[in-house]
């Protein structure tokens, strides 16, 4: 089982909208996914119940010991189940920072979860923007990090800070776990526009991080925040839209390294046209 973090030090990235759409495009190509929303905000798991995110989540588990399988929702497609933040997942954080309860054993409170953990091809684990005693501790659960950075002025300012918590907990992890080094194996850049300011930060960090940043760029879309009222992934809402494009070139670079989306059936399902159908007037696009 892969397990990744999808993180930046920096918010308003579409970290949330990258983890709800490379969820769905896996399990187009037939994996079994489980979306961990670990952002107290529970941005990724609107993106699939906007009416009310269930209250039991990841806080839960943390809290009172049960599995992730225990606190996991299903979603409208199959082979697709989201954990909730639950609650009271960020005293859960605060907790962590202290030296009692869950501060015992802090860093290694998500790394048990994912190691109980059966029946999914792969774990998406979606981050808050802040650096937290949570976070820290899922880095040292995940094997891999993949980073989305929108072409702004200030695009690698948190992506430095992060890279330098990366470096040291993989020290870590080879020193005292058989969890092997943290690696960013993934840059996908985000909101995409045709300004000439976004090509040039484009341009900056294909140079900074060189060949794991992905070819495929998501473009900007109006059609993200339609989605993400609906409850409904982007790649199924806009099947054929430039940014459900490069999110599938994503999940197929993420399995097998090549930028290609592979063949998959576009046609719409009767769900997608149900969901797209259910009228919502609060856009609000995830981040």
């Amino acid at each position: 089982m892969r397990s990744v973090a999808v993180t930046n030090a920096k918010g308003g990235v579409g970290k949330s909208t990258t983890a709800i759409n490379l969820a769905a495009a896996l399990v187009e190509l037939d994996h079994r996914v489980l979306l961990v929303d670990a952002d107290p905000s529970g941005n990724a798991a609107l993106g699939f119940f906007p009416r009310g995110v269930p209250n039991v989540g990841l806080a839960d588990a943390l809290l009172e010991g049960s599995g992730l399988e225990a606190v996991a929702s299903a979603t409208d497609y199959e082979g697709l189940d989201v954990v909730p933040p639950g609650d009271r997942l960020s005293s859960c954080s605060d907790q962590m920072g202290g030296v009692q309860g869950l501060g015992q054993g802090r860093e290694f409170r998500i790394r048990r979860l994912l190691k109980g953990l059966a029946g999914y091809d792969v774990v998406i684990v979606d981050t808050s923007p802040v650096l937290t005693p949570l976070n820290v501790a899922i880095l040292y659960a995940v094997s891999e990090i993949l980073i989305p950075i929108d072409p702004c002025i200030a695009a690698l300012a948190g992506v430095r800070a992060l890279e330098d918590l990366v470096r040291t907990v993989s020290e870590f992890r080879l020193e005292f776990t058989d969890a092997g080094p943290l690696e960013i194996t993934g840059v996908l850049i985000t909101r995409v526009d045709r300004t000439l300011v976004s090509k040039q930060i484009e341009a900056e960090v294909r140079n900074y991080f060189g060949p794991i940043v992905h070819d495929r760029v998501v473009p900007a879309s109006v059609k993200f925040r339609e989605a993400y009222a609906r409850g409904v992934p982007l790649i199924h809402y806009d099947r054929m839209g430039p940014a459900s494009m490069a999110y599938r070139a994503a999940a197929a670079t993420f399995l097998n390294g090549q930028d290609e989306p592979a063949a998959v059936d576009l046609a719409p399902s009767a769900g997608d046209a149900e969901q797209a159908e259910d009228h919502d007037p609060y856009y609000r696009e995830a981040s």
